[in-house]
């Protein structure tokens, strides 16, 4: 066994410390950099949000661009994603459950995630741990009530904090019709309270 010293990257993700102020970054930059390269889209004009406010795609019966290309574009965007973008989960999680089919509206949404990509592909998650109550775990839960126009599913959403970062977070399409915005918001209170009690 060797001592390598001080971590500085574990699986594409780069680690800055300082003791002294007490806080703690995790970066994906290299590898956002790598993939805005790979297809093309390291020219592009960087956007504020990714995905548009109220869009909606509806489910296609057949393939109408590059599948191919679309599904590792979506399979790239997932590591960043999973890794320390949380900003993406909504989107990639939308955009996967097309991947089979596939049609122009898919593509400019999915060309509008690389686009906020290249706005934000510098940004970290800093956790700081001299903070007064920052190692208080903090959870924050939503739904969309029908979100889905194509089966008028909604979708839940929650986020964990600790230190000041994100630590836990997941944007998924529920797995039944709720009847109303209330138990739409029932069945995402349920999924967060499931995660907290295993992160405490």
């Amino acid at each position: 066994m060797t001592d390598l010293g001080k971590i500085a990257w574990i699986l594409g993700m780069h680690i800055t410390r300082d003791h002294k102020v007490g806080w703690i970054t995790l970066s994906q930059e290299k590898f956002s950099k790598e993939i805005l390269e790979r297809f093309r889209k390291s020219d592009v004009w960087p956007i504020s949000t990714p995905t548009l406010a109220n869009e909606h795609l509806t489910k296609l019966k057949s393939v109408e661009v590059n599948v191919k290309q679309y599904q590792q574009a979506i399979s790239a965007l997932m590591y960043p994603m999973l890794g320390t973008c949380p900003n993406l989960a909504y989107t990639v999680a939308t955009l996967g459950r097309h991947a089979a089919t596939p049609g122009p509206n898919y593509q400019c949404a999915l060309d509008q995630a690389f686009h906020y990509l290249q706005a934000t592909h510098s940004s970290q998650l800093i956790f700081k741990c001299k903070v007064t109550g920052s190692m208080t775990l903090h959870g924050y839960v939503d739904a969309d009530w029908a979100s889905d126009i194509n089966n008028h599913k909604s979708t839940s959403g929650f986020v964990f904090m600790l230190a000041g970062g994100t630590i836990s977070w997941s944007s998924k399409k529920q797995g039944t019709v709720a009847l109303s915005s209330t138990k739409s918001k029932y069945i995402a209170h349920t999924h967060v309270v499931k995660e907290a009690i295993w992160l405490r």
